[in-house]
């Protein structure tokens, strides 16, 4: 090839991070130019918590960046799974993890976004053909873009210049309240699910007395709760927590942001863009998919992009096909699986109280069902293809 190819990533969170250090490996024939309205210095700051999978442990271990990260993991060696309803209970752990992760020792691992945002920004410093730009600033430039990756979230799609073939949304007239807290009770280096009528509540390990809230529940009650007084919300949070919990004091910002789930697939046309991450697809937060979820995205990307038959102008016309039917399956189990969780154990239905019981007795007295939920969670259908 003669001429460098030049890529845009609209778009400078986690996903556009990521994108831009996977594309750089494709070689000095390929200029990325990494574009946010965000100053840097804003893009990190963000309160915000991730869960890492090991699907994506593999891939950020693939783009050599998983070694730069461990610093800032926190790994949660237990996962609790409770239903407050029903009053059951289990606890899965890495005996029931496949033999292939088992030795990693860690069900998955936590940390924080600008730890996460630091290190990438760190590692993109060092490559020469990684530009980030204001797009104004680019625009000025007048570089003549071949292909643009579409990374700016969920509120992206609502343009009408990406001309929709697909378009799925379900809201669940629910929000997410997070935040920090130190509490006292908890078993160290365990994550918890708890399902409740109202949304689940999950505890992400961050310190051996730190923990991510992430509480779901209808918009009000998340709205009032994000208003309140920081001792009303402790108070109202130790009700639904376990009982020998003891909740100490909220630590920095309590954010709240919108529950749904989309899918949104552009036109099959030429147009030189394709959408990826939360821009693509949205999920329930309910077991922690969504990022994990963005980055199987990028290791797509990459491997298309990888292959001698696409890595020209000329066939990056039919990237998009490519890459959308790849990644129709794990998407769509993704959006089944999740919805389904929410559907029964997010139900006041008296006639999912039965089902809600066989769940917690299969998880308690089958092995292979506890293989098989636990590792489906963290390894994900493409496990095996990330090379």
């Amino acid at each position: 090839m003669s001429k460098k190819l030049n890529f845009k990533i609209k778009g400078s969170g986690p996903t556009g991070m990521l994108l831009s250090l996977a594309l750089s490996k494709l070689g000095s024939n390929v200029n990325i130019y990494l574009t946010d309205l965000l100053t840097k210095e804003k893009l990190i700051v963000k309160d915000k918590t991730y869960a890492i999978t090991h699907s994506t442990k593999k891939i950020l271990e693939k783009f050599c960046i998983w070694q730069n990260l461990k610093p800032y993991l926190y790994g949660f060696d237990t996962l609790s799974i409770s239903d407050s309803v029903i009053r059951e209970f289990s606890i899965l752990n890495i005996s029931d993890l496949d033999k292939d992760i088992c030795n990693a020792n860690n069900i998955g691992w936590v940390i924080k976004h600008h730890d996460l945002m630091n290190t990438f920004f760190n590692e993109i410093e060092k490559k020469e053909n990684i530009f980030f730009n204001s797009p104004q600033k680019l625009l000025n430039e007048k570089i003549r873009i071949d292909y643009q990756f579409i990374s700016t979230g969920a509120n992206s799609v609502n343009s009408k210049k990406y001309f929709k073939f697909l378009d799925i949304r379900k809201t669940y007239n629910q929000s997410c309240l997070t935040f920090k807290v130190l509490l006292r009770g908890n078993s160290e280096k365990r994550a918890y699910e708890i399902f409740r009528n109202e949304g689940p509540l999950a505890l992400l390990p961050l310190k051996s007395n730190l923990y991510q809230i992430i509480w779901t529940s209808n918009t009000q009650n998340s709205i009032e709760r994000l208003n309140s007084d920081r001792n009303f919300l402790l108070d109202n949070l130790s009700t639904i927590l376990p009982c020998n919990f003891k909740l100490d004091q909220i630590v920095g910002e309590v954010n709240v942001f919108p529950v749904s789930l989309s899918f949104n697939l552009p036109l099959f046309n030429l147009k030189k863009f394709v959408l990826v991450g939360d821009s693509f697809h949205t999920f329930h937060p309910v077991g922690g998919q969504g990022l994990n979820t963005c980055w199987r995205d990028v290791n797509t990307i990459f491997d298309i992009l990888n292959e001698n038959s696409f890595y020209s102008k000329k066939k990056l016309r039919l990237f998009k096909f490519k890459y959308y039917c790849r990644r129709f399956i794990d998407i769509f189990l993704t959006i089944f699986l999740t919805d389904s969780l929410i559907t029964i154990f997010a139900n006041n239905n008296l006639l999912l109280f039965p089902l809600r019981k066989i769940f917690f007795q299969l998880l308690n007295k089958f092995n292979f069902f506890r293989k098989l939920v636990l590792n489906q969670m963290t390894k994900s259908i493409i496990f095996s293809s990330i090379k």
